[in-house]
């Protein structure tokens, strides 16, 4: 018999919902009960997705001869149980457990028998406590009930080995066994090193010892390299897996091993397609730890869960750093703050020995601590200074901060932002250089009254500097992160349902969160009723469209961020798509999503960041783009080469080159600057340009950028009598007149809508209304209102909005993209019916999956006259923009 024999329990259990009376199993019979697999929540049995509270597990085993021995004891364990368990086996009471998240065995041998056996579990998860128990996300996608990871007997040596923790200090590896009873004899050890050789045999008369390991191999994502520990006593042994690694911070700056460490990190909700929040095998999970590494991700944040041990197993060997975090819970009583500190202890406990696990997190956001009640900051501190005492050996994040709270005290000076993109990329790349200035409002202040509370909360970046709160304790070099960013990419949702055979349960749920603006259910007919058909052939295209703007929003933020050297790593939000939550780099079956192969260029230890002013140009603009390279690889650069070409379908290529010399590690490297004239074009062209950094032969990192070319269109205007008191210059700079009287013209261009406007309409005139203040309309026009997207469901920032158009000319494929930066509308316009998109719509924005449609251009008859309304920003923009310049002579046509 070996060591350990164990016997799965996992399969098929009777289940039921039924009642019984306090302190007594519930006897299930098959003809009463409902049969259901475990390991799994039972929410993810549709009969019982909505059940809440109490149920009942039942399942029959026998006992493997030799196993009821006197020598032997038999061990019943459970991976975890969401919340309190309590079990019987044979009838007899064996014991009980409070947690979610972490394991615990009981020792059956007095209860079991030999021949067939039974074990019953009462599961109770109470509604009425949700608030105080740690649960995580399940406040936002449901429940998670019963017996979500594996069962198992197993048979051990009467005095056997409970524990083995592993920690290792330089080649020094330092063991402590517990054990079930005092020790008597020796404990033999032996080490493995990763190519498969026995490098180290002893064996200790005590519990606690150390082995010396000479020129160890560090653990890395680069290099995880794997030792195994193999501990015997008696007749029992325990192989354990164990790394050399070391995490730290100095001066900003995280040190893996030792060396500056570029974190590029993933949010991770750990959710899977079919058992919600429990991994289908071990296998699965390591195919999908391979596409994070694909796409260049070395570190992922399991968000406020704690994984499956094959989640951290899977790290282990694959090479990915883990962010763990503590679920949360929502309100700090004092059974609340025992709970969590006993999750947190039993997470370090269970988990010592993985090298992958470099960072905990204990609160998330503030979910569950009010950060202006000077108790809960002092707890929160209490807690970084509990968890820093039980595990000196990896970061703590006490509060992974965002708008509205902040850290208390923490190893990582992170915090999290969300902006549409390209809508708010001005605002994400001024954010991202105030963060980089290490800014005092990422630590807590004081709660002074709710006037100066409520104004600060506006945006703290902009507000007074304030006093640190007491509980404060900010060393002042903590590595800069953002530890939460990204944006939506519509999944292809024919994969979706192919992949179901048919909608998933989870399309119906997300009504409660954004204003309804992600519940998936729905969508085709929101696609065909506000008429997305006409500039998307299918929803498909739509979704192609939408993940490759997700990949230009996040190829910009990359970049802000990287430009600034003192940011020293990012968390995207997320690695895959949740149930309606879109913003993953895999959708929720896991298909990548259309930039996964070119993730992984942006996405590394070396990137070139060329920063743009806009992407739009005129026919033979010169244009001049400075070029920075973030250097994080271990590669030495001294003879470097940055080499560009210019390319498009119908002109010829432009290349260059310019040496960039040396280049600093760890650090950021101004390039120069790559200046090209775009060729003169009679229709709008989109150009690629490439870039590539060389050292010694290596291609070190490249990059591409889409330019849009434009003719100039001025020439294409009819003439007509045109009243532009506003766009006077510009006009006149174009050899077109205007008319001072409104009276004597046919069409009217105005950025400010009054009744004399109103009246020239309703007389038959044309008129094209440029507004940009919600102001701008001061007259009365049925059915139509002008809206600041700031405070709306239209802002965009969170479940992101994405714009279209149905310019044809314009080769972006129907996207409002970053062409369009700059010129993107704060405004939208009220009054127009889904009927009104197919003829009168010509650009938009909607929200999430697809929900509020709303125009940005559009057309309107008044009386008996016409208007055309654009809330793109194309007057502050005409003489620099060539897009706004575009635009502006396109609405011009319209009215002609």
């Amino acid at each position: 018999m070996p060591p350990r024999p164990r016997l799965s329990l996992d399969g098929q259990w009777l289940f039921s919902t039924q009642t019984a009376l306090p302190n007594t199993p519930l006897n299930l019979q098959a003809e009463n009960c409902s049969l259901i697999h475990v390991p799994a929540p039972w929410q993810a049995d549709p009969r019982f997705r909505d059940h809440h509270g109490v149920a009942w597990y039942q399942r029959n085993f026998e006992i493997p001869a030799g196993w009821l021995t006197s020598e032997r004891v038999i061990i019943l364990g459970f991976g975890a149980a969401d919340y309190f368990a309590e079990i019987w086996v044979n009838g007899i009471r064996v014991g009980e457990h409070e947690g979610g998240y972490l394991p615990f065995e009981f020792d059956i041998t007095t209860a079991a028998r030999t021949g067939l056996n039974t074990i019953i579990v009462r599961v109770d998860d109470p509604p009425e406590i949700f608030t105080e128990i740690p649960h995580g996300k399940q406040s936002w996608y449901g429940m998670l009930s019963g017996l979500w990871q594996s069962v198992w007997l197993e048979s051990r040596a009467a005095k056997h080995i409970r524990r083995v923790k592993i920690t290792t200090s330089g080649g020094q590896v330092s063991v402590e066994v517990s054990l079930s009873s005092p020790m008597t004899g020796k404990i033999l050890v032996k080490v493995t090193a990763p190519g498969g050789e026995i490098i180290a045999q002893t064996d200790s008369a005590t519990p606690h010892f150390s082995i010396q390991i000479d020129h160890p191999l560090p653990w890395s994502p680069d290099e995880p390299n794997l030792y195994i520990l193999t501990v015997s006593m008696e007749a029992d042994e325990v192989t354990e897996t164990f790394g050399f690694r070391t995490i730290e911070t100095r001066e900003g700056r995280i040190l893996l091993n030792g060396r500056p460490f570029y974190l590029r990190a993933a949010l991770d909700q750990d959710y899977y397609p079919e058992l919600i929040c429990t991994p289908p095998s071990q296998e699965c999970i390591e195919a999908e730890f391979l596409q994070a590494k694909a796409l260049g991700l070395n570190c992922l944040r399991v968000h406020i869960k704690v994984a499956d041990p094959r989640y951290y197993a899977a790290a282990d060997k694959i090479g990915l750093l883990i962010w763990a975090e503590l679920p949360n819970h929502i309100l700090l009583t004092e059974e609340a703050k025992r709970r969590a500190r006993e999750t947190l202890a039993g997470m370090v406990e269970r988990d010592w020995n993985h090298p992958s696990i470099g960072i905990w997190t204990i609160i998330n956001e503030s979910w569950g601590v009010d950060l202006s009640n000077p108790e809960h900051r002092a707890w929160l501190a209490e807690m970084y200074y509990f968890l820093k005492s039980i595990d000196p050996s990896r970061l703590v994040a006490g509060n992974s901060a965002c708008w509205g709270n902040f850290n208390v005290v923490s190893d990582l000076d992170d915090f999290h932002m969300y902006f549409a993109m390209p809508d708010h990329h001005a605002q994400w790349r001024d954010w991202v250089a105030t963060f980089a200035q290490r800014p005092w409002w990422t630590y807590a202040c004081e709660y002074e009254d709710a006037a100066a509370w409520q104004d600060y909360l506006k945006a703290p970046w902009r507000a007074q500097p304030r006093l640190p709160a007491p509980e404060v304790h900010r060393r002042g070099d903590e590595p800069l992160l953002v530890s939460e960013f990204g944006n939506w990419g519509l999944p292809d949702v024919e994969k979706i349902l192919a992949g179901y055979g048919g909608e998933p349960w989870w399309f119906e749920t997300g009504l409660e969160w954004g204003d309804g603006v992600v519940y998936p259910h729905g969508f085709e007919r929101r696609f065909r009723q506000y008429a997305l058909d006409r500039v998307f052939p299918s929803f498909s295209a739509l979704a192609t469209a939408s993940q490759e703007l997700q990949f230009a929003a996040m190829k910009y933020e990359i970049e802000q961020m990287r430009r600034h050297r003192s940011i020293q790593g990012y968390v995207i939000t997320e690695l895959t798509d949740v149930h309606w939550e879109c913003n993953g780099l895999l959708d929720m079956l896991r298909n990548p999503k259309t930039y996964f192969d070119r993730f992984a260029a942006l996405n590394a230890d070396d990137v070139l960041i060329p920063l743009w002013e806009r992407l739009v140009v005129s026919s033979n603009e010169t244009c001049t783009i400075p070029v920075l390279f973030s250097h994080y690889s271990k590669q030495e650069m001294t003879q470097a080469v940055l080499e560009w070409e210019l390319s498009s379908e119908q002109y010829p290529v432009i290349r260059g080159q310019a040496p960039a010399g040396r280049c600093s590690p760890y650090d950021v490297n101004d390039l120069g600057v790559v200046t090209f004239e775009a060729p003169a074009v009679e229709q709008p062209t989109k150009a690629h340009l490439s870039m590539h950094l060389e050292s010694a032969g290596v291609v070190m990192a490249r990059t591409q950028l889409e330019w849009l070319i434009l003719p100039d269109r001025s020439h294409l205007l009819p003439s007509g009598n045109l009243y532009a008191p506003e766009y006077r210059d510009f006009l006149t700079g174009a050899g077109i007149s205007t008319f001072d009287d409104l009276s004597d013209a046919h069409i009217a261009i105005v950025s400010t809508l009054d009744d004399a406007c109103r009246e020239f309409l309703l007389r038959g005139g044309k008129v094209l209304f440029l507004p940009e203040t919600a102001d701008a309309l001061q007259t009365v026009l049925p059915g139509v209102n002008l809206v600041r997207r700031t405070g709306t469901v239209w802002q965009g920032d969170w479940a992101s909005s994405f714009g279209w158009h149905r310019f044809d000319q314009l080769p972006t494929e129907g996207v409002v993209d970053f062409s369009f930066a700059s010129l993107t509308p704060e405004l939208v316009i009220r009054g127009f019916a889904p009927r009104d998109f197919e003829r009168d719509v010509y650009a938009g924005l909607f929200v999430g999956w697809l929900h509020n449609p709303i125009p940005t251009i559009a057309r309107k008859r008044l009386g008996r006259g016409e208007m055309v309304v654009c809330t793109f920003r194309l007057r502050e923009n005409l003489e620099t923009n060539p897009l706004a310049r575009f635009l502006f002579w396109e609405l011009l046509q319209l009215l002609y």
